[in-house]
């Protein structure tokens, strides 16, 4: 009697390290250097090439990190409020705490899972001491950044986005890059651009780049080294940086970016194509001209724990990005029931190069079974 093979699991995630990352590896293990040094320079001038990260980069060791750092360098006042979206990681209200801020949660739009605009302008309109709103573009989608901008301009409140998903997205056609405010960047290990651990802050003026740079490694500042002063610290800082280990990864994994991005690009797509018109909501995009990077395919149903277990037992990984914000002990009590519904329903799909159009139709097929 022959044996039926198995059909192998369809995992969430695939990191996938390019090969010259062995070699780029040796030479920074050979150099004697392994901290931060001349491959994280390398790294940040790659970066600022990129139509993908572009303007002015400073390397860090998270995405948490960045987004710290990006408050700080924006001079948000401590004792003020920030706005957070619910549906977020809670890395992003953890860092406006850690600043000293109070967080405000902001609900979200059910299409896009992105920050519902008039949510911030009812938050602005009764809450006397906001100062930031951290925009999340979810998934990659790109959140309404033309509209955001325009609302906190009115209001005096500055903006900074968190493009932990955003890698390869591109916002009314353009470069995310292209926005004008600071943005995080994360390149964790389930991100496309993945090193395991780390991150980039960019700012749109060379100043606030220097001033990061600083303030990345404790706020030393080598100007005015001498034989009898080692560094003067004249603004405190974090330890932050990222080292030359992490930028050699993170320099081998740029040269494959652009052909990953496209196969991310491509599998969301299929998805698109094979879920339309049926029970199962996609989670997609404003504008037409918008492109999500491809970082996940999140998607809504009915009874998402069930349909999660079934495609669970059928060899199929998922997850769920994320639990709203106001479950946790972040002092924010605001009410986002759009954000809570949006937490019971969604269910993300796998999504990473190495899958192939089989896998995902297979994913498909059995997501629409476990609906129907």
């Amino acid at each position: 009697m022959k044996s039926i093979p198995q059909k192998r699991e369809i995992s969430m995630y695939r990191p996938e390290v390019a090969a010259s990352s062995i070699e780029r590896l040796r030479m920074v293990l050979e150099s004697g250097w392994i901290g931060l040094g001349p491959a994280t320079k390398k790294f940040e001038e790659q970066l600022a090439k990129s139509e993908l990260i572009g303007k002015h980069p400073v390397a860090v060791n998270s995405g948490t990190a960045a987004l710290h750092l990006a408050l700080v360098v924006a001079d948000v006042p401590r004792g003020s409020a920030v706005i957070v979206p619910a549906n977020t990681f809670v890395s992003t209200a953890a860092v406006a705490l850690q600043h000293g801020c109070r967080v405000v949660l902001a609900d979200i739009e059910r299409t896009t899972g992105n920050l519902d605009l008039d949510s911030v302008r009812e938050i602005l309109r009764t809450e006397p001491d906001v100062s930031a709103v951290i925009a999340v573009h979810y998934a990659g989608i790109p959140c309404d950044i033309a509209g955001l901008n325009e609302i906190s301009a009115r209001h005096g409140v500055t903006v900074v986005e968190d493009c932990a998903h955003a890698i390869g997205s591109t916002w009314r056609g353009r470069p995310m890059s292209e926005s004008p405010n600071i943005q995080a960047y994360s390149f964790h290990a389930t991100k496309a651009l993945a090193i395991g651990e780390g991150g980039c802050v960019t700012f749109p003026d060379a100043a606030s780049a220097e001033r990061a740079s600083k303030l990345r490694r404790l706020g030393i500042d080598m100007g005015a080294r001498s034989w009898s002063n080692p560094y003067d610290i004249p603004e405190l800082g974090f330890k932050y940086n990222m080292g030359d280990v992490a930028a050699a990864i993170g320099l081998a994994q740029l040269e494959t970016l652009p052909e990953k991005l496209r196969q991310r690009r491509s599998i969301a797509r299929r998805y698109r194509e094979q879920l339309a018109d049926s029970p199962v909501e996609l989670v997609h995009e404003r504008h037409e001209s918008d492109r999500s990077g491809g970082f996940a395919v999140p998607v809504l149903v009915p009874e998402r724990d069930r349909v999660r277990k079934e495609l669970s037992a059928a060899g199929i990984q998922s997850e769920i990005y994320f639990r709203p914000l106001g479950e946790f002990p972040l002092g924010a009590t605001r009410s986002t029931p759009v954000a809570e519904r949006f937490a019971r329903d969604v269910i993300c799909l796998p999504i990473h190069p190495l899958l192939d159009v089989d896998d995902v139709d297979r994913v498909c097929d059995r997501l629409l079974g476990c609906v129907a």
